[in-house]
């Protein structure tokens, strides 16, 4: 492949240095180099800003106006190109002057050489295009971050928007569904429940999307105290077992032990895998969830006997908004953040979360908490004294 040429403009009142540096370009193997002359220098000025070019090779005395004050008029109109500055050889201290200015390298005529002049230019170049990749790459970052920030202002409208109609809406319901229970009217009651589920569950998703917003701006809040994980699955299990006719949820070991952490976010975690072992096993009878414990961590298992999580997108299920492929085909409702909240609380409780499945053998979702980080935490504040 052709290399392409790199075009070099020199701002260069002195024709015989003009010469000596296209006699260097010209001579140097494995490079190819287009030199722009300007011996002018506000003409050179007006070059850098307007035309396409790779680096500005400029010399310290360009007459009334010296290549220090241009490279400070270049900088100061946004020029982005690498400059190298010419000097002379007993002009002490430009070098350093040069690069205040916003030079990228300087170089003495006297110094001038092929390897020398080459590995100048290529530096200097290289140098300008990394600091340029940085530079988009932060301008990125904060207009990323400033577009995170408006997303979740806006989200945080809209659930508060939506909770005060959604509040009303479901209190209107209520009194509906109690009018008509002493009327003994079978098909409104029916209705009315129906209602109430469906405000549950439009409840239930401007949850996930203010914990999402709480998550991402480090504002998830969590009340902690010690509380028997134990006595906290049972009454889940139990809260849990009228919503399906078709399942059963075996419990299966105890852990014995009573835990430090929010039991409030802990708990949704185990509902949220209760929900959808039942949501994502709809052709299975039976959700089994097992306890257990060691000396440090209490372990709670969710198997299902569904369809099955393929290896390779094990690990994006805990993505916020993902959701598989089979639940869009079956149009299971939910956003793909239930897992997302649960691995980020499971987390933030000094635990671990993950799946275990194989295709056709259903999934068992687990996690683990420390027992006592209250204590250990003082424990190590006090080591640390």
């Amino acid at each position: 492949m052709e290399l392409q040429p790199t075009t070099i403009l020199l701002i260069e009142d002195d024709e015989e240095d003009y010469f000596l540096l296209r006699k260097l370009l010209t001579r140097m193997r494995n490079a190819r180099y287009n030199l722009v002359w300007k011996s002018d220098p506000l003409l050179g000025l007006q070059h850098m800003m307007e035309d396409q070019h790779d680096l500005c090779l400029l010399d310290y005395r360009l007459g009334a106006i010296n290549g220090i004050e241009l490279i400070r008029k270049a900088r100061g109109q946004g020029y982005g190109k690498p400059i190298v500055l010419l000097t002379g050889a007993n002009e002490s201290e430009i070098d350093i002057l040069a690069l205040q200015a916003g030079a990228d390298d300087y170089i003495s005529k006297e110094g001038l050489q092929e390897d020398i002049l080459r590995r100048i230019i290529r530096y200097a170049i290289e140098r300008k295009k990394a600091e340029h990749e940085r530079e988009k790459l932060i301008s990125e970052q904060l207009a990323s971050r400033e577009l995170e920030k408006k997303r979740n202002e806006f989200i945080s409208m809209v659930v508060h928007e939506l909770r005060t109609p959604l509040t009303s809406l479901k209190a209107h319901a209520q009194i509906l569904r109690k009018r008509f229970l002493l009327s003994g009217d079978e098909q409104v009651l029916r209705t009315t429940t129906r209602m109430n589920t469906q405000i549950d569950k439009l409840a239930e998703l401007i949850s996930d999307f203010q914990d999402v917003t709480r998550i991402e701006g480090g504002k998830l809040q969590f009340r902690e105290s010690y509380f028997n994980f134990d006595e906290l699955v049972s009454d889940l299990i139990e809260e849990i077992q009228p919503v399906t006719e078709k399942h059963t949820i075996l419990r299966e070991g105890e852990s014995n032990k009573t835990v430090w952490g929010d039991r409030g976010r802990i708990g949704q975690v185990i509902t949220n895998l209760l929900t959808n072992a039942i949501k994502y096993a709809p052709n299975s009878n039976r959700i089994v969830v097992k306890t257990s414990s060691d000396n440090e961590s209490v372990t709670l298992r969710v198997q299902d006997f569904g369809p099955g999580i393929p290896r390779h997108l094990q690990q994006k299920i805990f993505d916020p908004f993902y959701r598989l492929e089979e639940s869009r085909k079956t149009s299971i409702s939910g956003l793909g953040l239930g897992l997302y909240i649960s691995s980020e609380i499971i987390q933030r409780q000094e635990g671990h979360i993950w799946v275990e499945s194989e295709m056709g053998q259903g999934a068992t979702f687990c996690f683990t908490l420390p027992i006592d980080r209250a204590h250990a935490s003082e424990a190590g504040a006090e080591a640390a004294i």
